[in-house]
């Protein structure tokens, strides 16, 4: 009878241990992320937050970023903001005063990335998915890996991981699109940490976006503009005719790094514009998108293209299809489109992340 008592006595040690073991245990901890302190560039006068420039998250110059943290108890949400500059300028010290002091008072913090930006020619030696990769993907690669590096060092920034949004404007635009839409990159077998985290995005902003970085899709997008609006300009909606007739057919073609027209067909390329096409990667388990534009003048034909309203509308339109929630504004009178609920972009990702 005794060794029954000192047997059970043994398994209730046990399993007592185990449990205790199983509750209190850690979280596998991350290694500590040295942040600078600086003064901030913007008045965060009555807000208790630290701002911390120019952490680095990858290996190019550009890999950087600036992030603003509340000081709060808990875990904070994240707004990721994305410079524009059409992939060949631009910077991540677009600071957004008004959206930055509203989420730091809220215990939300905000960063802002640079990214790899496009070669000055399209000429420039090019191979689809390896290391010499080029074009829009570089730059849209190097924001998921901001995303990732914030994620993985959560600890060290006090992030709540799991609610993050992204938002910017025209690249920006689409590269939090492109975030919001692509599938998990997250490589779980990968090496490298950072890389086996997620990229998913609980909610996307794009103002003065672009619809799809397969431009060969903008013949479908700009469809309206060639038949009713300035047929003149536009005789044409076939793409090599627009890049021609815009004056931006090396640009337009460093977009996708390739050399000719003729390289765009071939299946290394289509399955490069397929990995950049916002619109077919979207469906209806996405990120919500909050999208609006506003068409430019006409003076800068390029810019018109880049950043018209029929943008907005083609991604409202495929949110729509595929049963993808979105709010989505464009104030061209001859494509005006307005949400009735009147939320505007700040709103919209908070709704999503907190």
């Amino acid at each position: 009878m005794r060794y029954k008592y000192t047997l059970c006595a043994l398994c209730s040690l046990l399993l007592l241990t185990a449990c205790s073991n199983s509750s209190d245990s850690p979280e596998d901890p991350r290694p500590s992320l040295a942040l600078s302190v600086a003064p901030a560039p913007i008045d965060l006068s009555g807000i208790s937050a630290r701002f911390s420039p120019d952490v680095p998250y990858g290996p190019y110059e550009r890999n950087l970023f600036d992030i603003f943290l509340p000081d709060c108890e808990e875990p904070t949400p994240l707004i990721i903001y994305i410079h524009g500059g059409g992939f060949t300028g631009g910077n991540k010290e677009r600071y957004s005063e008004e959206q930055i002091r509203d989420v730091l008072q809220q215990c939300i913090a905000w960063a802002t990335i640079g990214y790899r930006l496009l070669p000055p020619r399209s000429d420039v030696p090019h191979s689809p998915g390896t290391e010499n990769e080029r074009g829009v993907i570089v730059s849209l690669s190097d924001a998921a890996r901001a995303l990732q590096f914030m994620r993985y060092h959560y600890q060290s920034l006090n992030l709540d991981p799991q609610n993050v949004a992204a938002w910017g404007r025209s690249a920006g635009a689409g590269t939090a699109l492109w975030l919001g839409t692509r599938d998990d990159m997250a490589d779980p077998g990968n090496t490298g940490p950072v890389l086996r985290e997620s990229t998913r995005i609980k909610a996307a902003g794009a103002l003065a976006t672009q619809s799809t970085y397969d431009i060969l899709g903008w013949e479908t997008v700009l469809q309206p503009l060639v038949d009713s609006l300035v047929p003149a300009l536009f005789p044409s909606n076939d793409f090599q005719a627009v890049a021609e007739t815009l004056g931006a057919t090396g640009y337009l073609l460093r977009f996708l790094g390739a050399a000719t027209f003729e390289d765009l067909s071939t299946p290394e390329y289509v399955a490069y514009r397929d990995n950049v096409d916002m619109l077919q990667l979207m469906d209806a388990g996405d990120a919500p998108i909050f999208v609006a534009n506003s068409t430019p003048a006409l003076n800068n034909p390029l810019n018109f293209v880049l950043h018209h309203s029929l943008h907005a509308l083609t991604v409202k339109a495929r949110a729509d299809e595929v049963g993808l929630h979105s709010v989505a504004y464009s104030t061209d009178p001859a494509w005006p489109l307005y949400d009735p609920s009147g939320e505007e972009l700040t709103q919209f990702l908070l709704r999503h992340i907190r």
